[in-house]
């Protein structure tokens, strides 16, 4: 299957030309819930109950729906009433004062009794009483908050509960390794959402200016969700809130266009286009061209129609194109990549009446990687690679709900893919003496590995929710997992899971959560370039988490949580000793095998927070500490990423049409291992801390308004040490090894325009 750049560009080049125009409506003297069920009917999905919005409650003025949650929030406040972030994409309006939101962690709101729950006249939203932690990140908060290269998912660094050096839009879960994390986009799992994946995951594949908002599960999240054990990153799509609506931004690290709208009578379909273009390569070229060019761009598009109340289907083509050349004449590396990632889905929702929903996804996936390079570090180590990898997958999910009753609600699903793998690598590496006899290096090294897999992946889940007392729910759910291609003896796997909500009163919820986690090493994750053919048999873990959310009356929110996450079964991994930021990590001396018998993380994170993104002045203070150790027949050693003592802070401030952000950290140094490697990461780098600054203001334009923003990451340049480099000099008395600190991103600055209209 494939599909045509020049295609995609022609299409969201024709969305340039449409024209905006406004809904006339008198509001004025009509009842309160009445414009609320017409925000409803244009796709905003507000929760209200009849006893809060009575329907005597008329609106008092007309209100101002050039912005229509603008608009809304006025007219709420004439009654008392305020509009909060409610789950996903959802808002609920409640009584001023009677509970806060969050910023940057939005709880699930607490709602009265299920059956005063009215939402659109469906008994469906129910299921927003969600038991587990949960954090969800709306558009406007990552618009806000300072995020390197634009990228919406960093937001999720600014949580006590992640791990990142900087660079990289991947990061650690509470101790685990970055590919434990489900991935999803509108309900689709991507097998390899970022671009320059084999060169620090700069950017994921997804524009953020098409992403709605993000449900962030850092664990014991619900049986739904399978194959990834530390947590899930689901994103929603935008939705258009006008007929037309388009969107243009320049950045230093970005191009991109954006347009959506609504088509067809009673705006019954919608659609989305969007093309981004990153401007790394051209940075490169100005400020030195001998770096290379990381070129990479991406394409999405999708048209829903909605046909009835049984009908709601949408396509949808998502496309990332990645052509790499990097060089670090320092460190004697080249490296060229080209990546090639195509999905295509089709998506069926059906309200099949007030009890049964359901929602089903077709998708296939292509995607084709080669990578080549050679490495030069005189007197240590030389060598080549050539990496070619494609990967197909076709599947189909299904997913049910059934509201048996206002006390209970049952979910269950299926997932079935079917796979196919080819991977060609040959690779050669020389270590010189004395260097050849450390870790797990021999003086000569040839790799030759080809392997065809294919086979299938089977999964299903039931879970149910009971309201046992008016204040407290149940959650429990049991998943099974199946493998077809691994020749492990363990390719089935069963995950049970229960969670527990209770409130203890109007402003406090204590979560109880506990779960069993499989991992199974997909059909596209075999370590060819570290010498394997073989897949292992998956990876598990427990999860124990207790949380405590209490909202005072000043709107200042709390969080409490603490965690344990037991791997009882991990995969062995390979990880560099000295530096872990080089082009061909396969190739360097310091390339070792890490197979752990088991591991342990422990935990505990506080955060504190005021407002959320829809407000002027919103900020947030939080600290974690936490241990993440691996146990080998030679004892317990700490994970390369584990860190004591984090600390993250921020705030946002709105004053009229500026815009002030910061956020910054400061943690435990990193684990660091050094010459001649005895023990590993039995050192520790000095403490990590930097700050990054947003600045912006709007400006009205003749059509729309345009916005300019100055970001700077990392304002004092602060050299965060995250690597020691090794290299070897001849002088009169003979060779002699050269030591050097390595850091994490210095000062990064990027000016950027806006354009919406």
């Amino acid at each position: 299957m494939r599909f045509s750049r020049h295609l995609y560009r022609a299409l969201i080049l024709l969305c340039l030309s449409q024209s905006l125009f406004a809904a006339t409506d008198v509001w004025q003297g009509r009842p309160l819930s009445e414009l609320l069920s017409d925000l409803n009917g244009q796709g905003y999905q507000i929760i209200f109950s009849s006893d809060v919005v009575t329907n005597d409650l008329l609106i008092e003025a007309e209100p101002d729906l050039t912005d229509p949650l603008a608009g809304l929030r006025d007219t709420l406040a004439a009654h008392g009433l305020m509009l909060d972030k409610g789950p996903a994409t959802a808002w609920v309006v409640r009584k001023n004062g009677a509970a806060a939101a969050v910023a940057p962690v939005v709880a699930p709101p607490e709602p009265p009794e299920l059956p005063e729950i009215v939402v659109t006249s469906s008994l469906h939203r129910l299921e927003y009483r969600q038991t587990g932690t949960q954090t969800y990140l709306d558009r406007e908060l990552a618009t806000r908050i300072p995020a390197a290269a634009e990228e919406a998912v960093r937001i999720t660094n600014r949580l006590p509960s992640t791990a990142s050096g900087g660079i990289s839009s991947r990061n650690h879960i509470r101790g685990g390794e970055p590919n434990e994390v489900l991935f999803l986009l509108d309900g689709l799992r991507l097998y390899e959402p970022f671009h320059l994946k084999d060169f620090q995951s700069v950017a994921t594949i997804v524009n953020s200016s098409a992403i709605d908002g993000i449900d962030f599960y850092s664990g014991a999240y619900p049986a739904r969700y399978g194959d990834r054990m530390s947590g899930v990153m689901n994103i929603s799509l935008r939705e258009p809130q006008k007929p037309i609506e388009t969107e243009l931004s320049l950045s230093f690290f970005n191009a991109s266009v954006l347009s959506l709208g609504t088509f067809g009578g009673g705006d019954r379909g919608d659609w989305l286009i969007a093309g981004r273009r990153g401007n790394l390569d051209l940075i490169a070229d100005v400020i030195d061209p001998e770096v290379g060019s990381p070129e990479y761009q991406d394409y999405l598009i999708h048209a829903g129609w909605d046909f009835g109340s049984r009908a709601e289907i949408s396509a949808n083509v998502l496309a990332s194109i990645d052509s790499i050349s990097l060089n670090d004449p320092d460190r004697g590396e080249f490296a060229v990549a080209n990546y090639d990632n195509r999905v295509f889905w089709l998506k069926w929702r059906a309200d099949w009446n007030e009890r049964w929903r359901s929602e089903t996804i077709f998708s296939f996936s292509r995607i084709s990687n080669h990578r080549s390079g050679s490495l030069d570090l005189p007197q240590i180590v030389s060598g080549s690679l050539d990496d070619a990898r494609d990967f197909d997958a076709i599947g189909i999910k299904q997913d049910w709900t059934y509201v048996a009753s206002r006390k209970w609600m049952l979910t269950f699903g299926v997932d079935g893919k079917r796979q196919e793998a080819d991977y060609r690598f040959d690779s050669t590496k020389s270590v010189t003496a004395p260097f050849d006899a450390i870790l797990d290096n021999v003086p000569v090294e040839i790799r030759s590995i080809t392997a065809l897999p294919e086979g299938s992946q089977y999964s299903g889940y039931l879970e149910a929710r009971w309201q046992l007392l008016s204040n407290l729910i149940v959650d429990a759910g049991l998943r099974w997992d199946y493998q077809s291609y691994t020749t492990a003896e363990d390719d089935t796997q069963s995950s049970p899971r229960l969670s527990v909500l209770y409130q203890l009163g109007e402003h406090t919820d204590i979560r109880l959560g506990w779960g069993q986690y499989s991992q199974a090493q997909e059909i596209n994750e075999l370590q060819v370039s570290d010498g394997i053919d073989a897949f292992f048999p998956a990876q598990r873990a427990e999860h124990v988490v207790a949380n405590l959310k209490h909202r005072w009356r000043n709107d200042i929110n709390v969080d409490v949580s603490y965690y344990r996450k037991s791997f009882r079964t991990v995969r062995p991994r390979f990880e560099n000793a000295f530096n872990s930021l080089t082009l061909l990590p396969e190739l360097q001396f310091d390339r070792y095998r890490i197979d752990p018998v088991s591991a342990v993380a422990t935990g505990a994170e506080l955060m504190l927070s005021r407002g959320d993104g829809g407000e002027n002045l919103f900020w947030w203070i939080g600290y974690a500490w936490s241990e993440v150790r691996d146990k080998t027949p030679s004892g317990y050693t700490a994970r390369s990423w584990d860190q004591t003592h984090t600390g993250k802070a921020g705030l946002s401030w709105r004053w009229g049409r500026w815009d002030l952000s910061a956020a910054g950290e400061v943690h435990t140094g990193w684990p660091k291992t050094v010459m001649p490697a005895d023990e590993l990461n039995a050192l520790r780098y000095s403490v990590f801390h930097t700050l990054d600054v947003r600045v912006s203001r709007k400006f009205d334009v003749r059509r729309g308004d345009l916005t300019a923003f100055l970001e700077v990451s990392n304002l004092y340049n602060r050299k965060n040490p995250c690597c020691t480099e090794y290299s070897v000099v001849t002088t009169p008395a003979g060779s002699e090894l050269l030591e050097d600190e390595a850091y994490w991103l210095p000062l990064v600055p990027s000016l950027g325009i806006v354009w919406r209209f």
